[in-house]
């Protein structure tokens, strides 16, 4: 199994549908995932289970499972110390 990192990507605007964020309002929706899986499409589906109101904000988006609306990183055992991911915002 290998370790995956799931974020929403907010590095342009092109990939907003109408303008439309599925993360907007920040309300009861998941911001991030660290997940175990074999590869990329389960470590994304995993995600998709797990989310929040963003899987329902935009009609036919599923954010997790699209690369347009995030990413998904696999983590590599060796790195420097620190927090891998910190993603906390009450509704």
């Amino acid at each position: 199994m290998r370790l995956w990192k799931l974020t929403p990507r907010h590095d342009s605007l092109w990939w907003c549908v109408d303008g439309k964020d599925p993360w907007q309002p920040h309300q009861d929706k998941a911001f991030g995932f660290i997940v175990r899986a074999e590869n990329e499409d389960e470590a994304r589906w995993l995600a998709h289970e797990s989310a929040g109101g963003e899987n329902d904000c935009i009609a036919g988006i599923r954010p997790w499972l699209d690369a347009q609306y995030s990413t998904c990183d696999e983590l590599s055992p060796t790195g420097s110390r620190g927090v891998v991911l910190v993603n906390f915002r009450h509704g």
